[in-house]
């Protein structure tokens, strides 16, 4: 999401009218301008036809240009974890990142714009790294909003608790899960968590 959708979440709108507001509006410009043009000029009834066509699509194109809409966008289709994996007793929304995943960094900046807009969102970034250095990166990125905690391979009980994080995410990263009373409601992976997905988090610690 651009800086414009998430300026309009913050007014209130959910995540998923915040996406489609703007090009419902941009199209409505167009559509006016259209109009205009159509009844303001004389030219010809084939070559009047086609410039206001051209009217009408030319501003919900430009915003299309500057914030393409992609597949998974409006997605929110998500998968159930075994129940083996345990997680806290109360709701937590727990992200799996790695620490040069770019898809990782960049979901941070919607993470961000989610814990600001509903503090009661008790979000945990896990990152799966090696050193202090690949924790504090996502702390910083998260502008120290949310819990950053850290899985290794240097022991054998972190090893297990790796293991445990790769039968939730599936090696794909990042991996946003919602858990409940010790056990995992349900996981996303990136190209699954759209704006849908946003609103359900959102409505689950409303």
């Amino acid at each position: 999401m651009n800086l414009f959708e998430i300026s309009l979440s913050s007014l209130g709108l959910t995540w998923t009218l915040s996406k489609l507001l703007p090009y419902i509006l941009f199209l409505i410009i167009g559509i006016s301008f259209s109009v205009i043009f159509y009844k303001k000029f004389k030219l010809l009834k084939p070559l009047k036809i086609i410039v206001s066509l051209a009217i009408l699509v030319l501003p919900f194109l430009l915003y299309f240009v500057f914030s393409p809409i992609y597949q998974g966008d409006f997605s929110n289709v998500g998968y159930t974890v075994s129940s083996e994996n345990r997680f806290p007793e109360k709701k937590q929304f727990t992200v799996y990142v790695l620490p040069n995943c770019k898809y990782c960094v960049s979901s941070t900046a919607v993470l961000t714009s989610m814990v600001r807009k509903n503090k009661r969102i008790n979000l945990v970034i896990r990152v799966m790294g090696h050193t202090v250095k690949d924790s504090l990166k996502y702390v910083k990125l998260m502008d120290n909003l949310v819990p950053v905690t850290m899985n290794s391979s240097h022991n054998s009980l972190e090893r297990v608790q790796i293991k445990e994080v790769i039968s939730i995410t599936k090696g794909e990263f990042p991996t946003f899960v919602l858990s409940k009373n010790g056990k995992a409601i349900k996981a996303w992976h990136n190209d699954r968590f759209g704006v849908r997905a946003m609103d359900e988090v959102d409505h689950y610690f409303n």
